[in-house]
């Protein structure tokens, strides 16, 4: 009945993502949240965002207002959902490998890769605890793929076995980076890329941004909310992918020597921050993609539009099958280094298989030869 309906909730700092706010908004009105949510999709596309989002959902109440209305429950003005989003309340705790363990020195956290055992049983035991400042406890575990086969057994039971005020969330890129037995006990919810104009419209509306540069920002971050709040938040993103476009334009027309180079600094840098070479991985794929649509005549469709000369001269001497060869050995690359393969010698690989084109035939960097 509709008078059974609780509060709709409102005030989400998700954005570009209506279909599973407004899906969870309606769980919430009817009574039905899950006790165990499972939220896919690309990198910085809002799926930690979504999950505290939903940690304050289930643990905020309607505000009532002088005449004993209760209209909605806010998440941008609930007190709790506040304290969640700062990282400060009692009862949400978000896990990832680099969370800290009772006993643990910084080189342990430093050098931890995965999500480990102990993390999981620390979960485990503090599930059984009684919520102190909200209505549930919630944990969510950030990167869920990167959580050790043991844990995954290990928390298996409380997905089987849901405490009353216990919710738990897991993030990862895909469903397939986890076990079915994990998966198929979780409401799942799939985030896609948003589109540039949402991006821009919030980026302007909430932070205050120029619409010029919001427009630029939302058009490089490839339909991520999360990168475009970062780059917002901070400038040297923008300038960590401009030299990001230089730097693959360089191995491109690079020797044999030179390339090698590139694969043995990126091999060791893999060893220090595999995230970060993964997501290196992903800005050469998108580099690809402008060549692509500029070798197949659609150069005003390129995310890097301040870069298209430079890109023109790139693209200009490959053949279709060429570049398509080069985002075929970029995404291998990839997933050969999520399956552990030996980095310094998958990045050799790639840098042989990798089309090379004359550097005489690009002006726009010879600029730098003069610096």
């Amino acid at each position: 009945m509709v008078t059974d309906l609780k509060a709709p909730v409102v005030g989400w700092q998700t954005f570009g993502h209506p279909g599973a706010t407004n899906f969870l908004s309606r769980s919430s009105q009817i009574g039905r949240t899950s006790h165990a949510y499972l939220i896919t999709g690309p990198d910085k596309v809002g799926k930690t965002t979504l999950a505290l989002d939903i940690a304050g959902m289930v643990n905020s109440e309607p505000v009532v207002d002088m005449f004993g209305t209760a209209d909605n429950i806010d998440l941008q003005s609930s007190h709790q959902a506040d304290r969640i989003r700062r990282g400060l309340h009692a009862d949400v705790r978000l896990i990832n490998p680099k969370t800290e363990l009772d006993g643990d020195k910084k080189s342990d956290i430093d050098r931890r890769t995965m999500i480990s055992i102990d993390h999981v049983q620390d979960v485990i035991e503090k599930s059984y605890i009684t919520p102190f400042e909200g209505n549930k406890n919630v944990f969510i575990f950030e990167g869920a793929h990167r959580m050790v086969e043991a844990g995954f057994n290990a928390i298996l039971k409380t997905l089987e076995e849901p405490s009353d005020d216990t919710v738990l969330i897991l993030t990862c890129q895909s469903p397939d980076q986890l076990p079915e037995t994990i998966v198929s006990r979780c409401q799942r919810i799939e985030l896609r890329p948003a589109t540039s104009e949402v991006i821009a419209s919030s980026l302007i509306e909430r932070y205050e941004v120029e619409p010029e540069l919001a427009d630029k920002i939302a058009r490089l971050s490839a339909g991520r909310p999360g990168w475009a709040i970062d780059a917002v938040n901070d400038s040297t993103i923008l300038d960590a992918h401009n030299q990001a476009v230089l730097r693959f334009a360089e191995v491109t027309v690079g020797n044999v020597e030179e390339r090698f180079r590139y694969a043995r600094q990126t091999g060791g840098q893999f060893r220090r921050n595999r995230e970060e070479v993964l997501l290196e991985m992903d800005r050469w794929l998108e580099w690809w993609r402008d060549v692509a649509m500029i070798s197949h005549g659609v150069g005003e469709s390129v995310v890097n539009l301040e870069w298209s000369e430079l890109l023109r001269q790139i693209a200009k001497p490959l053949k279709k099958t060429q570049v398509a060869q080069a985002v075929r050995v970029i995404q291998d690359t990839k997933k050969a280094l999520v399956a552990n393969a030996a980095a310094q010698l998958t990045f050799e690989v790639m840098m042989l298989d990798m089309p090379w084109v004359d550097p005489s035939g690009v002006p726009a960097l010879k600029f730098n030869d003069d610096e």
